[in-house]
């Protein structure tokens, strides 16, 4: 199985935000393991465990970090916006695996490496870098 590595253009150069990106390609490698057939049985359920706590103290975190970071009002809006819109997905991708549709975990993987990672971390969180340098 090919594993998803930490890449310097992750950053969005604060440390704790960067350590829980890192935290969700752990969990995107997770997810890779179980269409692998690697893993518990019962992985495919702490994929979606993992995820839910994820999104609770990450999205809180970098929201607030932000916010006190001098990030526009609006901009916090529409980040809080696009933040949801993830959370509404893998909520819908939970309601389909739990009704028996094993390949919602399939379907996952794009979303969480492409839609996540690329389009949201490497392009929306790149807009407040330079409100976080400026708050250091």
């Amino acid at each position: 199985m090919n594993r998803f590595e930490w890449k310097p253009e992750y950053s969005v150069d604060d440390a704790e935000i960067d350590r829980q990106h890192a935290e969700l390609i752990a969990i995107i490698n997770e997810l890779a393991g179980q269409l692998h057939g690697e893993g518990p049985s019962d992985g495919a359920r702490s994929v979606f465990d993992h995820l839910a706590h994820y999104v609770t103290t990450h999205f809180a975190y970098e929201e607030e970090r932000i916010t006190r970071a001098g990030y526009p009002d609006d901009k916090v809006a529409a980040h809080q916006a696009e933040h949801n819109a993830i959370l509404r997905q893998l909520q819908e991708f939970e309601r389909v695996f739990a009704s028996g549709d094993a390949a919602a975990l399939q379907a996952m993987m794009p979303f969480l490496y492409g839609d996540w990672l690329i389009h949201h971390i490497c392009g929306t969180d790149k807009e407040y870098v330079p409100y976080l340098t400026a708050a250091r």
